[in-house]
């Protein structure tokens, strides 16, 4: 399965942000374009460390279950809920223009990538790292594809 320890998955990841710009059009969800970027770098600095979370969501996405639906190949579901830190409605991002959000977004990703350690996930509890390369990619892939990148 795509993660980010794998070379070809990351470079193809990391194009697909790059190519993304003001023209990028939402097909679903509430989320912005700049909103969605910070989002996702809102994980990466979970991930890291640099922002701190409790455990919160249903025990069952912590179970052998609920991780095996959420590393397998199944898409994610449009809508579904996201750790409080990470939502835009109450988070109040402080967003920058997009080719920021971008960037900071790629500087996290790199940085993720090159860990040995991440912190564990607020709503999947301790992930090893390719459980985590696994979930970085599938979560960047499901908001890409949220704004029409393949």
């Amino acid at each position: 399965m795509k993660n980010i320890s794998n070379e070809a998955d990351y470079s193809e990841i990391t194009n697909r942000i790059k190519n993304l710009s003001a023209a990028s059009i939402r097909l679903w969800g509430k989320m912005d374009l700049q909103q969605m970027l910070f989002h996702c770098t809102t994980q990466l600095k979970l991930a890291v460390g640099e922002i701190s979370s409790h455990i919160q969501g249903p025990s069952f996405m912590r179970s052998s279950l609920g991780k095996w639906i959420l590393f397998s190949a199944v898409p994610w579901p449009k809508g579904v809920a996201t750790p409080a830190e990470m939502n835009a409605e109450l988070a109040h991002f402080l967003l920058t223009d997009i080719e920021n959000e971008k960037k900071d977004l790629l500087n996290y990703l790199e940085k993720a990538k090159g860990q040995t350690q991440l912190m564990p996930h607020p709503f999947f509890g301790k992930l090893n790292r390719q459980e985590w390369a696994r979930l970085i990619y599938k979560h960047l892939d499901h908001h890409l594809k949220q704004f029409g990148s393949p």
